[in-house]
């Protein structure tokens, strides 16, 4: 009687197995992926609030899928919940939430999408400046900026940069540190007129405010 005990191919031994179990593994998380986005689309208000939990959680692998159904979705609300899992995913879905912005041109697929940027705070000021420079695309240009303002004082050393630059986005830049209010415009009134910047801490006789 042959004893020879037969062993498994191991993982290590077997590249291809490997692989193949890896593309399984895809398959089935961007199934995963699929079914949590159709239940944003048919589920109620709990399921919705929960596929959009796990979509943020799903990482990179999400974004693509995410954008397009940001992008065909009709309802507001629906876009909501996928402009929170996208903000949810964070950093990695800076760069193709940007490049979606200047390739779409629907105005709420715009909307939700510089929502999603805006959450995402600092790290969205750069690219969000960027696109302050887009003179062929008011409306664009019009959404970051309205991004900008929602992320707030982060933005504003940037945001000044832009102005002390001069030009069509130095122009653009100070419109929005005006539309911030309050430390916007303070900074606003700071970058062009030196001597009426308040000096750190607020105080002092020879400091002024903006102008009423």
């Amino acid at each position: 009687m042959d004893d020879t005990v037969l062993e498994m191919p191991r993982t290590s031994d077997c590249p291809s197995i490997g692989k193949r179990i890896e593309v399984i593994l895809m398959v089935e998380q961007q199934n995963e992926i699929l079914e949590w986005i159709g239940q944003l689309h048919a589920g109620d208000m709990d399921q919705q609030r929960e596929a959009s939990r796990q979509l943020g959680g799903a990482g990179a692998s999400a974004i693509p899928p995410l954008i397009e159904a940001l992008a065909t979705s009709a309802n507001n609300d629906q876009r909501w919940y996928l402009a929170v899992a996208l903000a949810r995913i964070g950093r990695p879905a800076m760069d193709p939430l940007i490049a979606a912005l200047r390739e779409r041109r629907d105005p709420e697929f715009r909307r939700y999408a510089a929502a999603a940027l805006a959450e995402l705070g600092e790290d969205a000021v750069d690219p969000l400046v960027g696109l302050l420079e887009v003179e062929s695309d008011t409306e664009l240009r019009g959404f970051a900026a309205q991004a900008l303002t929602r992320i707030g004082e982060p933005a504003i050393g940037r945001l000044r940069e832009a102005v002390e630059a001069g030009g069509t986005l130095g122009a653009v830049a100070g419109l929005v540190l005006w539309q911030m209010e309050g430390p916007g415009i303070q900074a606003l009134v700071g970058t062009c007129c030196p001597e009426n910047e308040a000096p750190p801490g607020g105080g002092g006789s020879g400091s002024a405010g903006p102008p009423a």
